[in-house]
């Protein structure tokens, strides 16, 4: 599997020819994915209208989906009115991925549950307007995941600062298996443009 990012809590998830999106901003992108999932709604970037080449697979809401073999579970973490955000569980390629999204506040113990145990979790750690550095770094101890992934955020040392991990170094893209990822680890993987 490889991870890259891509900005804000843009990220391309990729396993061979397969690929998944998270909250893509364009639809440049779309060539060759299979899956979209949005953690906020509206999206930051439209369906592909019909005839204009080919359609992904499109999550923007909650609920249970399975598209070729990937599991996709997601719960809604808040709705203001205006906006739904929803946090993801992506099982993909024998990786438990979860993607907190455009996470505002604090999860309910029953999401939190879900969530715990991933192998890779990719959390806000910017601050406002999502959750600040402390309380993502408290969520994250409660997940336990193998592997964090910081993202919405300017600069990711505060974040880095909070879980005792300020040696880590940005790195263009993540390539893993299974097999590398230590269970409950935390280990921050600092993805850079």
């Amino acid at each position: 599997m490889i991870i890259t990012y891509q900005g804000n809590n843009y990220f391309k998830i990729q396993s061979g020819e397969f690929a998944i999106l998270i909250d893509p901003e364009n639809q440049r992108s779309f060539r060759g994915t299979q899956i979209i999932v949005n953690t906020v709604k509206p999206a930051l970037a439209e369906p592909a209208a019909e005839g204009e080449g080919e359609r992904p697979f499109w999550i923007e809401n909650a609920g249970e989906y399975e598209v070729k073999g990937v599991r996709v579970q997601g719960w809604t973490t808040g709705n203001d009115g205006k906006t739904v955000t929803t946090a993801y569980r992506i099982l993909f390629d024998e990786i438990a991925l979860v993607v907190l999204g455009h996470l505002g506040g604090e999860l309910s113990p029953a999401i939190t549950s879900e969530l715990a145990d991933a192998d890779i979790a990719i959390v806000p750690a910017g601050g406002k307007p999502y959750l600040a550095q402390s309380e993502a770094a408290k969520l994250v101890r409660q997940l336990e995941p193998g592997i964090v992934i910081p993202a919405l955020f300017k600069d990711a040392k505060p974040f880095l600062k909070e879980l005792d991990q300020t040696d880590v170094n940005a790195e263009e893209k993540l390539v893993i298996k299974k097999k590398d990822i230590a269970p409950k680890a935390m280990r921050v993987r600092w993805l850079g443009q």
